[in-house]
Order: structure tokens, then C-alpha cells, then sequence
């Protein structure tokens, strides 16, 4: 059995990669090894990620797997690239755990231009810096607009289909609220039938993947070992 690890995009990695590393030494600390991987264009990958589709993505993830038998681990986007492989009927996974996976792109978008421009605010720049030539400035990320246009595009909630996992799907919300909100309920009463089993968890504690904290996260590692391992 492999344990992978799915990153998210733009700073939302940098910001939880105190999160992913710790989550390794948890796997490593109980004997298990949890492979994090990068995509194409992404941190130590080679490729620029000026090049990045969603395509592109679905096929590094699909290229890593290679059909081996898997559970698969995934925040934010990186959760919702994990539920998009199982949705093409790909496996065998076991088990896949979604941390606040980003269910409406065009929601995601959106939040992701509303942080670009307080970052221009507060450097001086334009409030929305003009499109180079198909490309455009996301974090400090060269963007193109066709990545921006897909994501803005895709949405996870919607009728499902078979989903090539075995055991189990467990959605996680992880927020300051106990309060499970709109997108995560559509998004699991959208896999109801699909799945062998289906679980919804609400973790309450900071969004660690907008900043870069000082957080231990001990309790949430030690429960995404536990659900990976149920």
C-alpha cells in the first residue's frame, strides 16, 4: 500500500508545507511512508509552471500513481485533484481523505484575485496588474489564463459516478466554525451511492494554508494517519 500526499497550489504550499512535512514524520513515526510529490512546474519538478493545465496536472498525478494500489491524502486543490482522479475510474484506491478540498472553482478564482489585489494594494502595484500576453500575476506565480479559466470552470459537487475507491471517501472541513457549510454538504450528498463508504468530519482550528503559522498539528496528522489506515 502507498500513502501519497497531494499538495495544494500558488502560496496555499508554501503556507501548509509545516503541515505536509510533519504529516510525513506522523506516517514515518508509526512505520508507514507518505510520499509528497510535486507536479510539474511546482517547487523541486522540473518545468516552468507557466506551462501548468489542468490537464497537465491530471497527468502527473495519473503518471505518479501508475496503478498502484493507493490512499491518497489531498488539502485544498491538491484534494480535489485526489477526487478527480478516482472520478475517472482510475484506482485501485483504498481509502482518500479530502482536507478542505476546493469544491467551486469559479469561488476559488475569485479568492484568489481578492488576495492578489490586497497584495498589490500593499506593494503599490495596479489593483488588478494587466494580462502579459495570456499570462497574468497570481501570487507571484506566472499564471496563464487558460489554468485560471479551467479551474474557474470546474466543479467537483455534481453528479458523481462511479468512483474507483474501495473503501472509503472522507471529506474534512477545516475551519474556526463546527458548522458544516454549503459547498462541503453538496459536495458529499453529490458522492451519496457512489462510494462504498462516505464520511464527513468537521476539524475546528485555524486555516493553516492562508498563512504561515507556528501551529503544531499533532492531533490533526495523528487523525489523517487514522482515517488513512481505517
Amino acid at each position: 500500500m502507498r500513502y501519497i500526499y497531494f499538495h495544494p497550489l500558488f502560496d496555499e504550499r508554501k503556507c501548509a508545507h509545516r503541515f505536509s512535512y510533519q504529516l510525513k514524520n506522523t506516517f514515518l513515526a508509526a512505520g508507514f511512508a507518505l510520499e509528497r510529490f510535486d507536479y510539474t512546474g511546482t517547487a523541486e519538478a522540473p518545468g516552468e509552471f507557466a506551462d501548468i493545465s489542468l490537464q497537465s496536472l491530471r497527468e502527473d498525478v495519473a503518471r505518479y500513481i501508475d496503478g498502484d494500489q493507493v490512499c491518497l491524502v489531498g488539502l485544498r486543490y491538491g484534494a480535489t485533484l485526489a477526487l478527480d482522479y478516482c472520478s475517472g475510474g482510475q484506482g485501485p484506491v483504498r481509502n482518500l481523505v479530502l482536507l478542505e478540498p476546493v469544491v467551486d472553482g469559479a469561488r476559488y478564482v475569485d479568492y484568489l484575485y481578492r488576495k492578489q489585489h490586497i497584495k498589490n494594494l500593499m506593494t503599490g502595484e495596479s489593483p488588478r496588474a494587466p494580462q502579459d500576453n495570456g499570462y497574468e500575476n497570481i501570487e507571484g506565480y506566472k499564471t496563464s489564463t487558460t489554468l485560471i479559466e479551467q479551474i474557474r470552470n470546474f466543479r467537483l459537487a455534481g453528479p458523481a459516478g462511479e468512483r474507483a475507491v474501495t473503501n472509503s471517501v472522507r471529506i474534512v472541513q477545516i475551519s474556526a466554525q463546527s458548522k458544516l457549510r454549503q459547498d462541503i454538504a453538496g459536495l458529499a450528498k453529490s458522492l451519496e451511492g457512489s462510494v462504498q463508504q462516505l464520511l464527513v468530519e468537521c476539524v475546528q482550528m485555524p486555516v493553516f494554508w492562508e498563512r504561515i503559522p507556528g501551529s503544531d498539528y499533532t492531533e490533526l496528522t495523528q487523525r489523517v494517519l487514522w482515517w488513512c489506515r481505517g
